[in-house]
């Protein structure tokens, strides 16, 4: 399945808020529960208006809303809150640029996963993959710092060593995350880039820089692609497959 980036925008019409993977079952769609969104604006916000100077960005409202599982054996629960956002737009019958209210989440819990993970995955390449898509709404540089965890472990579980040994002293050195990646690369000249520019979106959050909401959805829709060739297989199994129908030619007993 194709990412579907437009899903992760992080602003959304009103009356057309999206279906969620369910992050428990990951089968059903996490839909809006059909109760009125609540939004509420507070006392500050709504005396600013009293200033001549007002315009329409300076109101602040916060909305909550509920997700439910349309999976009937799940009915998980999605809380969403956040605020409210100005999203400027033509409107054809009117001839003019209008101002819409979007909603803008800033939590949700438990967190729909941005992107697919094979089952193979380890736990803890899993755990901080959805630990990153629960950041994501809020800060996304702490959602980067935890794809960058991820790929340590996701290195552990291709044997990349977190140390390596003098042969003439017998000492120890820990192995950063480039050296690591460098050392896989002998292995792997495919997947070892995507593993460098994971590390460069992680590096950013590391450093508590600022990063961009685009550069971090490449790097999910990238190490999503990564993750299924490395833990998901499904390039080892199509092999198997094609050579099962080549040696019997399509005739299984």
């Amino acid at each position: 399945m194709a990412f579907d980036r437009e899903l992760w925008s992080g602003t959304y019409a009103r009356s057309h808020f999206p279906n969620f993977p369910c992050p428990k079952c990951s089968k059903g769609r996490a839909r809006h529960d059909g109760e009125a969104i609540k939004v509420a604006e507070p006392t500050y916000s709504s005396k600013n208006r009293e200033d001549s100077d007002w315009e329409p960005a300076w109101d602040v409202e916060r909305f909550s809303l509920n997700l439910v599982c349309d999976n009937s054996s799940c009915g998980e629960i999605v809380v969403v809150s956040g605020d409210t956002s100005l999203v400027e737009y033509y409107d054809d019958e009117d001839n003019r640029w209008v101002y819409s209210s979007h909603l803008q989440p800033r939590s949700m819990f438990p967190a729909p996963l941005i992107i697919d993970i094979p089952v193979q995955a380890p736990r803890d390449v899993s755990e901080n993959i959805r630990l990153a898509s629960s950041h994501y709404w809020l800060d996304t540089s702490a959602s980067a710092n935890r794809l960058r965890t991820s790929i340590e472990f996701l290195l552990d579980f291709l044997q990349v060593p977190r140390e390596t040994v003098n042969p003439t002293s017998g000492s120890t050195k820990r192995l950063d995350l480039n050296a690591r990646i460098a050392h896989y690369e002998q292995l792997n000249q495919e997947h070892a880039p995507s593993l460098t520019a994971l590390r460069m979106i992680g590096n950013l959050g590391s450093h508590g820089e600022n990063v961009q909401q685009e550069a971090l959805l490449d790097a999910f829709e990238i190490y999503e692609y990564t993750l299924d060739a490395l833990c998901g297989q499904r390039k080892a199994r199509v092999e198997a497959l094609r050579q099962k129908l080549i040696s019997t030619k399509g005739k299984y007993e």
